[in-house]
């Protein structure tokens, strides 16, 4: 009887990775995963079910190492505009990263044709989106942030930080985003949400 470790688990993620990025998702096999890892399909499958179950774990595993630990600063941040400044600027940054890119579009690309994107978005983004709407429903019942639906507002947080040059660098209009770009818009998408949600740190003179 074959034991899963979660060395074996590191390795094949590490060897998927590269053969997503190289071949894509449509050309990528589970074969040459095997292949590079050094085993069998039957072992690969033992740990992954399909395809779309390893891509998503491929980009899960760089999400929970970059992503989760924003989130976790974010909830332990009772100034909610210092602590959205300080996680737009790092979501961006990630954003930012040639990978995340590539994976992002191969999940626009195949996403509708398969349960590829409803994977993805149950086991990844929702996680966080989830944590960050719980915060915002305690930050509204304080009185920190004025009372909305907490998901539509984690809806407009995510798409004011994606505006503008990570849309463009998505597109392949922009090839990357520079820091100070980068920066600048990080700091205007947190400006324009604060002002429409009426945010309040917990020192505001009008608590």
């Amino acid at each position: 009887m074959r034991v899963k470790t979660e060395e074996k688990r590191l390795a094949i993620l590490e060897a998927a990775k590269g053969v997503f990025l190289e071949r894509g998702y449509m050309a990528a096999s589970m074969s040459e995963v095997a292949a590079r890892v050094g085993g069998s399909k039957q072992t690969l499958y033992s740990y992954f079910a399909s395809k779309e179950d390893l891509l998503v774990a491929v980009m899960l595993e760089k999400g929970a190492r970059m992503i989760d630990p924003l989130f976790d600063r974010f909830h332990d941040n009772r100034d909610l505009p210092t602590g959205l400044s300080e996680f737009a600027i790092q979501f961006l940054r990630f954003m930012n990263d040639p990978e995340i890119v590539a994976f992002r579009r191969i999940i626009y690309a195949e996403g509708a044709k398969s349960d590829l994107g409803k994977l993805f978005f149950e086991n990844g983004p929702k996680r966080g989106w989830t944590r960050m709407a719980a915060d915002f429903s305690r930050a509204m019942d304080e009185g920190r942030m004025r009372q909305a639906d907490p998901w539509r507002a984690v809806g407009h947080f995510f798409a004011l930080c994606e505006a503008g040059p990570v849309q463009r660098l998505m597109e392949g209009a922009a090839a990357s985003v520079d820091e100070a770009d980068l920066v600048t818009s990080a700091e205007a998408a947190v400006d324009v949400f604060c002002r429409a949600y009426e945010l309040k740190d917990v020192t505001s003179p009008d608590r």
